[in-house]
């Protein structure tokens, strides 16, 4: 399929930067949503340029819009194998993002049936795309956490509940994973959207001013509810008000840690994750040789 000439805009108001020469085509796309649970999962802007627009150009669009990220792909980089990709938020530019990455996937498979293989970020990080039934699934490289007491000493005074164990990355990519629960329910059942509301992570209380000052890393928030390799399912939170957000709605990037955790402390390779922000998500992941397939 042909890319239309003219730009597209779905929004009903059209904004001012939309009638910069350089904006090819703009669309918005969703990713990790589950109606049957009453998950929403996230979404994204994405904006296809031509030549031209600069970085603090990128930073206004992103300002001006209500979505969690706003991707920027180049026009002449999207028919290619290698692509390079940009993501920022209202505030910043994003170091990692999995949701704006596989919703810029799935446009580009929607809208002009083919995409990029891989997506490379402004640090140089590689993010593969492999297709299947025409959606996009996102491979990362998989990032080890190590026990951290100096991490869980450093963020006992930000949660509302006791913190079990605490995880955290080096600083290149810097996460910190906080568990609260590492206890296994098995009453929890398969059709898990009614225990959803009644999970202790939904009302986990945090201290954001005092996280920005006492930790460096962006949080997540885990909690183990069932350790069945059939049926593993985990709960989540991800915290970054260091990076301009509070609390995000659905992320990708975080599974790439998760994912190692849960296979060195539980054996699991794959595993249902349920995001409890305010939208709520749905994320499935596989994990083998150090790399993470997340759909």
């Amino acid at each position: 399929m042909q890319a239309k000439d003219n730009t597209l805009c779905l929004t009903k108001r059209k904004p001012k930067w939309l009638t910069l020469r350089c904006i090819k085509l703009t669309s918005t796309e969703s990713v990790f949503y589950s109606p049957a649970n009453n998950l929403k999962g996230s979404s994204a802007l994405i904006v296809i340029y031509k030549i031209g627009l600069t970085s603090k150009t990128m930073q206004y669009i992103a300002s001006q819009s209500n979505h969690p990220a706003t991707v920027f792909l180049n026009q002449n980089e999207i028919t290619k194998r290698h692509c390079n990709i940009r993501w920022f938020n209202q505030t910043s530019e994003i170091k990692r993002c999995g949701h704006g990455t596989l919703a810029a996937a799935n446009f580009l498979i929607k809208y002009f049936g083919y995409c990029p293989e891989v997506f490379t970020s402004m640090s140089n990080e590689r993010f593969t795309i492999r297709v299947k039934k025409q959606r996009a699934q996102l491979l990362l490289k998989s990032i080890e956490p190590k026990k951290s007491e100096l991490a869980k000493g450093e963020l006992k005074s930000v949660f509302s509940s006791a913190i079990k164990a605490a995880y955290s990355t080096g600083d290149k990519n810097g996460y910190t994973v906080v568990l609260f629960n590492e206890e296994f329910n098995k009453e929890f059942s398969k059709e898990f959207s009614k225990d959803v509301e009644k999970d202790d992570l939904k009302s986990l209380h945090v201290d954001f001013k005092a996280l920005s000052k006492l930790h460096k890393n962006a949080i997540i928030a885990l909690s183990i509810k069932n350790k069945d390799k059939k049926n593993a399912i985990a709960h989540f939170r991800y915290f970054a008000p260091q990076f301009g957000v509070n609390e995000d709605s659905a992320t990708g990037s975080a599974v790439s840690v998760i994912a190692p955790l849960l296979f060195r402390l539980y054996g699991l390779n794959k595993a249902k994750l349920i995001q409890q922000s305010n939208n709520g998500a749905l994320l499935n992941y596989e994990f083998n040789n150090a790399k993470v397939v997340i759909y």
